[in-house]
């Protein structure tokens, strides 16, 4: 089998950031994260002040009643949110930049759900980035 991914980690935290970054670079967004709930970020790529506003808001976005002003860095940017549920726990994985990255968050989930649906991330392993 022709393996097509030509950077990868068994670290599945690496691996995380790995596929964010290439949804990131490839779709030309400013950003690209997974965060939990509590908007805890649980990996990005992008600027770091943007991945963690980014982290911070993905959770409350995700509702259809979010009417709130987000943070200065995002502010005026084109930002989309889904959730993916692994394990009957929600993450979400949102980006940031252009209009159109919609298509490449929707890839990136795909890299996300594989990644940490075989491969959980322990509470320690989830809180360092």
């Amino acid at each position: 089998m022709n393996e097509r991914r030509t950077r990868r980690s068994q670290d599945p935290y690496r691996a995380l950031c790995l596929q964010l970054e290439h949804s990131r670079s490839q779709g030309q967004l400013d950003a690209v994260v997974v965060a939990i709930d509590n908007g805890l970020l649980v990996a990005g790529a992008g600027e770091r002040s943007v991945c963690e506003a980014l982290g911070a808001v993905a959770p409350l976005m995700s509702s259809a009643a979010f009417s709130g002003r987000l943070p200065g860095v995002l502010e005026g940017q084109s930002v989309d949110v889904r959730e993916l549920s692994l394990d009957g726990e929600t993450v979400y994985v949102a980006s940031v930049g252009r209009e159109g990255g919609d298509a490449w968050l929707e890839q990136s989930m795909g890299g996300v759900a594989r990644i940490l649906g075989y491969a959980p991330l322990t509470d320690a392993q989830l809180l360092v980035n």
